[in-house]
């Protein structure tokens, strides 16, 4: 059965989706850093884009790891995952920090012309997220979720036809 906005796809394809359109608009906040649309820096609309297809993004993201690999590695594979966004939230401002030249790390002063590169950078990585749902993703919609390797155990008769065995 089909239904809602996305035609009942997954979040396989609302992960690519939501990756590519991050890109679009933070490469596009890079872009018109300085232009104004109705006395309101473009900038500030395009950033609030980019949180919309980002944030989404984390939301589809959080319940894809357990519905993946299961009630048994769920969790394993969610504190990875929650691992990971770890390291990404100190490599991304260091990163950050490299792209706009500055020699201090800890407080960088940047300038006009890092804020094209910068968000050039964060656009790249949002590339990366959408290319690994449609490369690597796995479609979890529609699926039973398993307990882990195990197959799922065959159900007595009786209640497999929704009465009660007695």
């Amino acid at each position: 059965m089909r239904c809602g906005l996305l035609g009942g796809r997954g979040r396989r394809w609302l992960g690519a989706v939501w990756g590519f359109g991050g890109v679009a608009a933070l490469a596009a906040a890079g872009y018109y850093s300085n232009a104004m649309f109705g006395g309101l820096p473009a900038m500030v609309m395009l950033l609030c884009a980019s949180t919309f297809f980002i944030e989404g993004g984390f939301a589809n993201f959080a319940p894809y790891t357990v519905e993946r690999y299961g009630v048994r590695l769920g969790a394993r594979a969610s504190g990875l995952g929650q691992a990971a966004n770890g390291v990404g939230k100190i490599l991304g401002p260091l990163s950050l920090a490299l792209i706009a030249g500055t020699g201090n790390i800890v407080k960088a002063e940047t300038t006009a012309d890092a804020v094209l590169p910068a968000y050039l950078f964060l656009a790249f990585c949002m590339l990366l997220v959408g290319l690994s749902f449609v490369f690597l993703g796995v479609e979890t919609h529609g699926r039973a979720m398993g307990i882990g390797d195990e197959e799922p155990a065959a159900q007595p008769r009786a209640m497999a036809l929704g009465t009660e065995a007695r």
